[in-house]
């Protein structure tokens, strides 16, 4: 009996469904989705230029909104952030505009562990990252792709020569900066070619790689490459997390589909942690201008 009404059931709502495709009809519903309490997003990377150490360093702090919300993630406001290097020199980072905090004395240091510990509206939280080192890029150049079926759009594109250290194990993001402007496209392809551990290339000359081949580079544009060293944990949260932005919207530090844990805990209240990450990295820079055609 209970299998036979079942069987009833289904027709109905088969029944109502073709008649809703056949008819074309529209019904629009409502739906109200409580909006989550705010968190906090933090977005921080203590680095040390291989080619041009610096002790400027950059934390910018914002807090989530709504999945549905096309703007800008709102900045964190009146935190207080410090950085605390290995050895327990503090470096305060001031306000220095709406949820950016920054430091101009911090010259980061390869195999020393940063901690970043900073409050916000009341709650007290703590990351810490280990820096690593990244082999150097030895060259920056251009080739030019004419359009095709699978090249979109004809134009130059940048690739670098690198070689990565025999016998240990290297994870790596890539930035790549067109006049300034930071291209990470919300493609799924990116968890593949702008992060990467080198698995399969232990020890080798990495030659013509091409971090971002999506993006066409026209004659006279300035072109930057950034080789980033990673955590393992650096790398699983950078991967997981261009994998969802692909249905996002492009930002890699909005509200994802779902949680992408990084690692700052929230020492007073644990099960209301941040989001975003925590690292510190060597950072291999590169650039060029693209050729006339």
């Amino acid at each position: 009996m209970e299998l036979l009404m079942g069987a009833r059931a289904l027709g109905r709502v088969l029944a109502c469904a073709a008649c809703v495709a056949t008819a074309g009809c529209e019904r629009v519903v409502d739906v109200d989705i409580p909006a989550p309490e705010p968190r906090l997003v933090v977005e921080g990377r203590i680095e040390r230029i291989k080619e041009a150490p610096s002790g400027r360093q950059r934390i910018r702090l914002s807090t989530t909104a709504g999945f549905f919300d096309n703007r800008l993630p709102p900045p964190a406001t009146g935190a207080s952030v410090i950085v605390v290097d290995g050895s327990g020199l503090v470096f305060p980072f001031p306000e220095v505009e709406p949820g950016l905090y920054e430091a101009e004395n911090l010259f980061a240091n390869v195999g020393e562990t940063y901690t970043l510990i900073l409050e916000y509206q009341g709650d007290t939280y703590e990351a810490s990252a280990l820096l690593h080192d990244v082999p150097p890029i030895d060259s920056l150049y251009f080739e030019f792709e004419e359009e095709s079926l699978i090249i979109e759009e004809a134009g130059f594109r940048a690739a670098i020569d690198f070689v990565d250290p025999a016998g240990v194990e290297n994870y790596y993001l890539w930035e790549q900066l067109v006049d300034g402007v930071n291209e990470i496209p919300p493609d799924p392809q990116n968890n593949l070619n702008l992060v990467s551990k080198d698995e399969f290339y232990d020890g080798r000359d990495v030659t013509g790689f091409q971090p971002s081949d999506e993006v066409a580079i026209q004659p006279g544009q300035h072109a930057e490459i950034r080789q980033i060293a990673l955590s393992r944990l650096a790398y699983d949260y950078y991967y997981a997390l261009f994998e969802q932005n692909a249905l996002g919207t492009g930002n890699p530090f909005s509200f994802p589909p779902a949680n992408v844990r990084g690692n700052v805990t929230n020492l007073d209240r644990p099960y209301k942690y941040a989001f975003g990450l925590f690292e510190a990295a060597e950072v291999s820079v590169a650039e060029g201008v693209a050729p006339p055609r």
